[in-house]
């Protein structure tokens, strides 16, 4: 059995010397390089590189500026008194100090040949645009985000098997963003995908594919590439109680399609959703969400047994199959103020957590999995390595690595993706709000829709 709970660790501190060990290796074969004092994964990439940096003048890099917030070109910006805040919160935690000296250098290492595939709902897009920011100077600025794949056709269908139409427990629809990568400069990939409802993951009917069977089976992805996803109850939050029937059945498929094809497909890997610290009204007969501030759990009117069972609910379902987890819910209980303000005022988003700030603890925690599965970087180790079994596995690692590069230049062929919003003919929802003669067609603001979006959830 291989699942992973990153809260549980066997030797943490063999763990941090072990990647300390291995970031010091990655530093010095680095090609760019950052100043030694910097806190890399909380904010200092933008400030801190020294040679082989990207660009800092062009929107992509201005958008990771942790000095300017709000940030017009990135929603979700923490303030610093809160990245202080969450590092406080953290720095009692055994390995405090290897995750303080994280470098971008480490994961990119990790990354090379392979696609780092991102899937899930807004949560998991928060957790991309922290991660496009701290591989700042690891990906090609000029490409941009491209499509994952060139064929047109099957870009769409990739689109369409993490699109719904359904509505939302509160009545909302979603705005599903097309599917984007991020090309590595040394090969590989980081690619979005925006999935909200677990029923969409999985999904084995032939007619209406789920999405990760469509990677899998389109080529698109690899056997060496990693998955890491996440899905909850999807607008489920504390003041409408638990709902736990969808969650636990699309626990149960993601395990299903797990086991059946980890023997090609071996790097998944599920996040349990953090802390919701959406409070509730008393005295009402249909509790509300407040929409002003997020407050201490003690405050909210609701019970903190609703986030453990969601928790506790992934891990026993998920480990019964062996799927790999991570699961940093505990270290979010109390961190009511690291999340989202509003950049029209104070009204915070009590459901996603700014950067940098939880996302970035989230990344930690996807590369101590990541290197508790094994996953190691695909280029040939050879120095220092004197018995047969290790050459054999160099020679091993050598051919897959080459045989990556080989593929390279088809498979990552960019073709941008320049706009989040659905092509015509792509998602039925969208066209029929905005193309169609819909309520919203010939001048419909898509902007505000999104607003109303998120005032539907604080």
């Amino acid at each position: 059995m291989r699942t992973i709970l990153v809260f549980v660790s066997i030797s943490v501190l063999a763990a941090a010397h072990a990647c300390c060990a291995q970031q010091e290796a990655a530093a010095a074969q680095c090609s760019v390089k950052y100043a030694t004092d910097s806190q890399l994964l909380f904010g200092d990439v933008f400030e801190a590189c020294k040679s082989g940096c990207q660009p800092r003048t062009d929107d992509w890099s201005q958008g990771c500026n942790p000095a300017v917030v709000p940030n017009p070109l990135r929603y979700g910006t923490c303030r610093p008194s809160q990245t202080q805040l969450v590092l406080r919160h953290l720095s009692g935690q055994g390995d405090f100090a290897a995750m303080s000296r994280f470098s971008p250098c480490t994961l990119h290492q990790h990354l090379k040949g392979r696609t780092l595939w991102l899937v899930g709902d807004s949560l998991m897009k928060n957790y991309y645009l922290a991660l496009r920011c701290f591989l700042l100077d690891f990906w090609d600025h000029a490409k941009g985000e491209c499509a994952p794949t060139p064929d047109p056709a099957l870009h769409r269908a990739i689109y369409q098997a993490a699109d719904t139409n359904i509505s939302s427990v509160l009545g909302s629809n979603v705005i599903t963003d097309v599917p984007r990568c991020l090309h590595l400069v040394s090969g590989g990939r980081v690619c979005w995908v925006h999935c909200v409802r677990g029923e969409e993951f999985a999904g084995t009917d032939p007619q209406a594919p789920g999405l990760l069977p469509l990677l899998q089976s389109s080529g698109v992805a690899k056997g060496r590439d990693v998955f890491f996803v996440n899905f909850g109850r999807w607008h489920y939050f504390n003041c409408l109680g638990l709902q736990e029937d969808t969650y636990r059945k699309s626990l149960h498929q993601l395990g299903e399609f797990y086991q059946a094809t980890r023997s090609s497909f071996p790097n998944l890997i599920f996040k349990v959703s953090s802390h919701d610290h959406t409070a509730c009204q008393q005295g009402q007969q249909a509790a509300r969400a407040i929409k002003d501030k997020c407050v201490p759990v003690s405050e909210g009117a609701y019970p903190l047994t609703l986030g453990r069972t969601v928790a506790s609910i992934g891990e026993q379902v998920l480990s019964r199959y062996g799927v790999p987890l991570i699961n940093t819910y505990n270290a979010t209980v109390a961190l009511h103020l690291g999340h989202i303000f509003h950049p029209l005022g104070e009204v915070q988003d009590c459901l996603h957590y700014c950067s940098p700030g939880i996302p970035e603890y989230d990344m930690w925690g996807m590369f101590k999995a990541m290197q508790a599965l094994s996953i190691k970087p695909l280029e040939p180790q050879t120095a220092g390595v004197t018995a047969a079994a290790d050459a054999a596995a160099a020679t091993a690692a050598a051919d897959e690595a080459a045989a990556a590069a080989a593929a390279e230049p088809a498979a990552q062929a960019c073709v941008p993706v320049t706009d989040t919003i659905p092509p015509p003919g792509w998602s039925y929802y969208y066209d029929s709000k905005f193309r169609r003669g819909g309520s919203a067609a010939g001048g419909g603001d898509v902007a505000q829709m999104r607003q109303d979006e998120w005032d539907v959830l604080v």
